[in-house]
Parts: C-alpha cells; sequence; structure tokens
C-alpha cells in the first residue's frame, strides 16, 4: 500500500526517483510506471506534478542552472557591486581593472571560495549532471541540453548574471572569446569530472577528499590562465 505523502514529499520522491533510474537506464528507457514504483507513488500522481516525463528532465536540469545563476549573483551582489562602487574595481568590457594587487587578491581569494562552493554542489548532483552528459550524446528534444548552461552567459536582460553585472557596471559586456573559453575550459571540463566521478575514484582507488582536491587543483589552472587575461591592476 503506498503511504500518504505530503505535496513536497511526494513531488521530491517523484524527482529523486527519476534521478536514479535516469543515471542508471538511460532517459529513453525509462518509463513512468517504474519512476512511480520507485518513487512509491501512483503513476497519476506524476501527472499531476509534472506534464510528462520531459518535463521531469527539464526541471531536473533547471536545477542545476537555476542554483549556478543564483550563487553566482549572490556572488555578484556581495563582491563585485562594492568593490566597483567604492573604487576597487573598474570593469571594462570583459576585463577587470583592480585599483591595486590587494583588491586583486581579495577579489580572486572570495572568488576561489565561490568556485569551491559550486564544485560541492556539482559534485553532490553528480547524477544529474551524468544525465545532462548523457542526454546531449543524444539525438532528439534533449540532445543540446549540455547547451543550457549557455544560458548563464546570455548577453539578454533575461540572464540575472548578466543583468547583475551590467547594474554594477555598465561597461561591462561579454565577447565571443569569454563565452567560448568558459564554456569548453570552465564548464565542459567540470561537467566531465562530475559525470565521470564514481568510475574514476574507483579506478584509482581514491577518497572523496582527494578527488576534490584533485578538482579543485585542476580548475585553478584553468581559473588562472582566464584571469592571468581578464584581471589586471591598473
Amino acid at each position: 500500500m503506498l503511504r500518504v505523502l505530503n505535496k513536497e514529499d511526494a513531488r521530491e520522491r517523484i524527482l529523486g526517483a527519476s534521478i536514479d533510474l535516469f543515471s542508471r537506464k538511460g532517459f529513453a528507457a525509462a518509463r513512468v510506471s517504474e519512476i512511480a514504483d520507485c518513487a512509491g507513488v501512483n503513476k497519476a500522481l506524476i501527472y499531476y506534478y509534472f506534464k510528462s516525463k520531459e518535463d521531469i528532465l527539464d526541471t531536473l536540469l533547471g536545477s542545476i542552472i537555476s542554483h549556478v545563476s543564483s550563487a553566482s549573483t549572490e556572488f555578484i551582489d556581495t563582491y563585485i557591486v562594492p568593490m566597483v562602487k567604492d573604487g576597487r574595481l573598474d570593469i571594462v568590457g570583459d576585463r577587470f581593472e583592480f585599483s591595486d594587487s590587494e583588491a586583486m587578491g581579495y577579489f580572486q581569494a572570495n572568488m576561489a571560495k565561490h568556485y569551491e562552493k559550486l564544485v560541492d554542489y556539482l559534485l553532490q548532483n553528480r547524477a544529474i549532471v551524468r544525465i545532462l552528459m548523457s542526454e546531449s550524446l543524444r539525438s532528439g528534444k534533449h540532445g543540446s541540453s549540455l547547451f543550457r548552461v549557455m544560458e548563464l552567459m546570455d548577453k539578454n536582460p533575461g540572464n540575472p548574471i548578466y543583468r547583475s553585472l551590467h547594474a554594477a557596471d555598465e561597461d561591462f559586456e561579454y565577447n565571443e572569446d569569454t563565452v567560448f573559453f568558459k564554456f569548453f575550459f570552465s564548464w565542459i571540463p567540470l561537467i566531465s569530472i562530475a559525470a565521470y566521478y564514481d568510475e574514476y575514484k574507483e579506478k584509482n582507488l581514491l577518497s572523496d577528499e582527494n578527488m576534490k582536491e584533485l578538482t579543485l587543483r585542476s580548475l585553478e589552472i584553468l581559473v588562472k590562465g582566464a584571469q592571468d587575461r581578464h584581471f589586471v591592476v591598473s
């Protein structure tokens, strides 16, 4: 007998079951009836919360985009906006010009903390990231799912990150080189690490601490390359 669930509990159980089935069987092979059985709910309840199986996947992928967007906007409001206001930072295009080395060091230290939180989140939610990676290699509606991370770099007011940066300094603007670099040398490496995390960890007999340390160290190398080009002291 199915136990009575409150609305939030039922929805979360459906999403949890979907993550498990999509990551193990693949999105196409997983059936709604299996999701219902795994979640301990009836099939009709799934359609109460979601229009379709595709809607469940869109919700999972959207949760990743939404979290990263919110965390990035918080970082902008907490660090970039105050630094622009007090004259320690001036943004020209996608170039960050700091008033002195102390200001740049302060910014880099807090950006490193921001990236560490982002890495923690992606590794904790690596099953969803794995689904995103898997579906991006298939033809069909979700074949371009991986490119949803491009939403974080959209040059329009509908993107909270772009809107916040542009509000902090109207001179801010993404350029094509920056978008290309961030997608292929920042997002793709992080997504790949999260997607293949468990297999790599098992094959190389590493702990979670080892995996996180390796991830952060590699990310630091990539980020430094971008910072050397875009961060300067006036």
